[in-house]
């Protein structure tokens, strides 16, 4: 593994808040009246102040991805400081042959080698599986890496529509199998993981965890952080009116993420589908999205992590689906925390530097992974997150399986540490 750690533990300075460019002022931009008085008043201030200004979306995928990561930069707390940063590449779904970038963050006063093992944080950026990498989350895996303490590997997944979806998924499993299995080179501990991402990454997060299940692996994920998910189907819905989820109703003009732009992922996601690739075929393709479509109609959600983390934003159109499935793995038997942000749309996170109800997330992911990773007390200092009250509260050896994704009976999954 050809990895590079640097010597610099923090991210850039976030950049100053952007200037009003007025050609963006438009009226569709604006703040719906049906729910400025739902949202809290910082998040309108900062939305009238600078987000209102923001292009608006955009018919071009490559202009959307190359704003993303970057959009609301200004808005977020200076990340921790941690020990290093090394990249390099594993392999992806077998199906679609090539590599996945992969981040490593090693926690402060530690290098690679220094220590025999850390436990691990995966994480999977969101983005509606069509934008987002490896900048997009690294304000929350540099707070992971120092603060719990643990080793965070972020993993780049391909995108839709050049590949089809649920490469996203798949591509997270193969990345995470990989790594696992080659724990030595990364130092990690494969039996103390846990796993998390926010919206399209927050699900892959949770169907990786009814995956290692059905692998027999259950043991392994000690907690999902799941922030925001994608739970439902939004094609079975000319209108939001049509959805059986109210918060699709309540917050169709919710700025951030509103049904006109979730219906626009969607069409790239089912796009994907056409994609030419070598050696499938659409019939295939289609076979292959399974219950991924809907990770409400997963086939059994007994057996899940001792954990489940489910982050929701109350001005957010997927609320309630969201809430609605961590009550189903609630209802299986399995131990969730479920929590509602007040007064904060979609992709709040983010702003942590200037909203409460972000710095508070912060604060919650750290504690709650912190709790799978050391179900004792640790020692390691873990300070609080900045101008925000903190919160909180051996290996075997390797082995090689094939793991088989029990959800076709196709082997995705190679090279597994048990």
């Amino acid at each position: 593994m050809a990895t590079t750690y640097n010597q610099q533990p923090h991210l850039p300075p976030p950049p100053p808040p952007p200037q009003p460019q007025k050609q963006y002022s438009l009226l569709r931009n604006r703040l719906h009246p049906s729910i400025t008085e739902k949202l809290d008043p910082e998040f309108v201030n900062l939305y009238n102040n600078f987000l209102v200004h923001s292009p608006p979306l955009s018919a071009d995928i490559n202009i959307v991805r190359q704003n993303y990561s970057s959009l609301y930069r200004f808005a977020t707390n200076p990340a921790s400081g941690v020990g290093g940063i090394g990249e390099t590449q594993v392999p992806g779904w077998s199906k679609y042959p090539g590599d996945v970038n992969v981040r490593v963050y090693v926690p402060p006063g530690e290098e690679p080698g220094e220590r025999k093992v850390w436990p691990v944080h995966f994480n999977f950026h969101g983005g509606g599986w069509a934008v987002g990498d490896l900048e997009t989350d690294a304000h929350i895996c540099h707070h992971i890496c120092a603060r719990v303490p643990c080793c965070v590997i972020d993993i780049e997944y391909r995108l839709i529509p050049e590949y089809p979806f649920p490469i996203g998924i798949m591509d997270g499993l193969s990345a995470t199998a990989h790594i696992l299995a080659n724990h030595r080179t990364f130092s990690i501990d494969p039996d103390n993981i846990t796993l998390g991402g926010e919206s399209s990454g927050a699900t892959i997060a949770l169907v990786l965890n009814h995956l290692f299940r059905d692998a027999g692996l259950a043991k392994k994920i000690k907690g999902v952080i799941a922030a925001t998910p994608t739970i439902s189907d939004v094609r079975k819905y000319a209108t939001p009116d049509m959805s059986p989820w109210p918060s699709m109703q309540e917050s169709q003009y919710t700025p951030l993420l509103y049904w006109e732009k979730l219906k626009w992922f969607d069409t790239f996601k089912w796009m994907s589908l056409a994609s030419a690739h070598p050696g499938t075929t659409h019939k295939e393709q289609k076979k292959d999205v399974s219950w991924f479509a809907d990770a409400m109609n997963g086939p059994d959600f007994k057996g899940l992590a001792p954990l489940t983390f489910v982050a929701t934003a109350e001005m957010d159109p997927l609320r309630d689906e969201a809430e609605a499935y961590a009550e189903k793995v609630r209802a299986a038997g399995n131990q969730v925390v479920q929590k509602r942000y007040a007064g904060v749309p979609h992709g709040f996170m983010r702003m942590d530097r200037i909203l409460r109800q972000g710095g508070e997330y912060v604060d919650d992911v750290i504690r709650h992974v912190r709790m799978c990773l050391y179900p004792e007390p640790t020692d390691a200092a873990v300070p609080a997150h900045q101008d925000h009250k903190n919160d909180s509260g051996d290996s075997d050896e390797i082995k090689e399986e094939k793991v088989q994704d029990t959800h076709q009976g196709d082997t995705h999954m190679n090279d597994v540490a048990t």
